[in-house]
């Protein structure tokens, strides 16, 4: 067989979806065979190296938002939040409230 019949039935096998295993089970090509001339395509290929890649990872948000409501005002509070700040506020409504 031909080493462009070979790339043709491996990358018609990688295109299937299936598992290489089933692909040439169903087609009657013989599994380890086909693993050596995927192995052998793979070693020819012109692909660039494997490098790894920087990830940085981001902190999600938990959702701990407290909503106050006094009349028609509504403070809504972030975890993290100002104490001094929200003691602040709150007196400021309860003299308007």
């Amino acid at each position: 067989m031909t080493s462009q019949e070979q790339l043709a039935i491996v990358t018609e096998c990688r295109a299937s979806g299936m598992t290489a295993k089933a692909w040439c089970e169903e087609r009657g090509i013989n599994y380890r065979q086909y693993v050596t001339w995927a192995t052998k395509l793979n070693n020819k290929s012109n692909h660039p190296p494997q490098q790894w890649a920087d990830v940085t990872l981001v902190k999600e948000r938990a959702d701990s938002e407290i909503k106050i409501q006094c009349g028609k005002w509504i403070i809504s509070v972030d975890h993290g939040f100002s104490p001094v700040l929200l003691t602040d506020v709150l007196k400021a409504m309860d003299a308007l409230c």
